[in-house]
């Protein structure tokens, strides 16, 4: 199976989280399943109004599924928040698009492939990963420095996620994305 993940983005970390997607793709490559999957990110401001959709192409075999990421919630992000809000969104909509063409393929060749897809995302931490542990953690009023500890993330991480969880939205870009800003753009 192919399953691949294209890039139109600028001024986020999700160029650099598509690259982390690479060993998913040659592990795809290696599955059964009876068609592609083609991914698009695409990062763009709110005011395009784009859609994110998702079409099947019998004559190719193929599922192509155009992922709209608003640009300006993304910036106020760090790395690891972009990684796991772009694995949920990827692994849940992902569950829909299968569960949609029944026709191509069976519930129990979708759910293989669903938990391949899982276990992937879960082992590199793109889902329940750091950024969830940590809120659980402080959740449970366990210290900054004993989370930071537990977790080995820095301590100014931390305090950026208990900041978030009390509603504290940064109005400038997160310095996580200065350097993605200053890399050249992933043209499509």
């Amino acid at each position: 199976m192919k399953l691949d993940f294209l890039l139109n983005t600028y001024g986020t970390c999700v160029g650099q989280l598509r690259d982390e997607l690479l060993p998913l793709e040659e592990l795809a490559e290696t599955w059964k399943f009876p068609y592609n999957i083609h991914f698009v990110l695409r990062v763009l401001p709110e005011s395009y109004g784009r859609k994110t959709f998702r079409r099947f192409d019998s004559r190719d075999h193929a599922l192509y599924v155009d992922i709209n990421i608003i640009y300006e919630h993304y910036q106020r992000l760090s790395k690891n928040e972009q990684r796991e809000a772009l694995g949920i969104y990827l692994y849940q909509y992902m569950s829909e698009s299968v569960a949609k063409y029944k026709k191509h393929a069976d519930k129990e060749t979708q759910d293989q492939l669903l938990i391949l897809v899982k276990n992937w995302m879960l082992e590199k931490n793109w889902l329940d990963g750091k950024i969830h542990r940590a809120r659980r953690l402080l959740a449970q009023n366990m210290g900054l420095y004993e989370v930071s500890q537990q977790l080995q993330m820095p301590l100014e991480e931390v305090e950026y996620i208990l900041l978030r969880m009390h509603d504290y939205e940064p109005a400038e870009a997160h310095p996580d994305n200065s350097a993605a800003e200053k890399a050249p753009p992933y043209p499509l």
